[in-house]
């Protein structure tokens, strides 16, 4: 999943893209790799920022968060991963349960077609 975001902060706004893979190892482990690219912003000074990484790695799992639509299946997952994490005399059926996910993709692909076309005229020396 490749997330492109926007923090809005009081007197600025903070780009960044999340980028985050899972895929099976075995059948019982899989490997989750994550990583986050975050623009600097004019606003804070290059320690700011270096304080504001190292916040980062701190964060800690919220049992309840306050999640909106975009959020995705985050309760779903978190059940999927739990089994992962625990001794298998612990798993219990609800974690192993399946679930399906259904997003539209429409308006990231058409987004995403817009973009690549532009991409083409400038590297063609066209205006789209």
């Amino acid at each position: 999943m490749i997330d492109e975001l926007t923090y809005h902060y009081e007197g600025m706004d903070i780009d960044a893209v999340l980028i985050i893979c899972h895929y099976p190892v075995t059948a019982n482990s899989f490997k989750l790799q994550y990583g986050i690219v975050v623009k600097r912003a004019d606003q804070l000074s290059g320690a700011e920022g270096e304080e504001t990484a190292r916040k980062m790695g701190d964060f800690i799992r919220i049992g309840n968060p306050l999640l909106c639509e975009e959020d995705g299946p985050v309760y779903q997952l978190r059940r999927r991963y739990e089994q992962f994490h625990v001794d298998v005399a612990d798993v219990t059926p609800e974690m192993t349960e399946r679930f399906e996910f259904e997003l539209d993709t429409a308006k990231p692909n058409a987004a995403w077609c817009e973009e690549v076309e532009e991409n083409l005229g400038r590297r063609t020396g066209e205006r789209v």
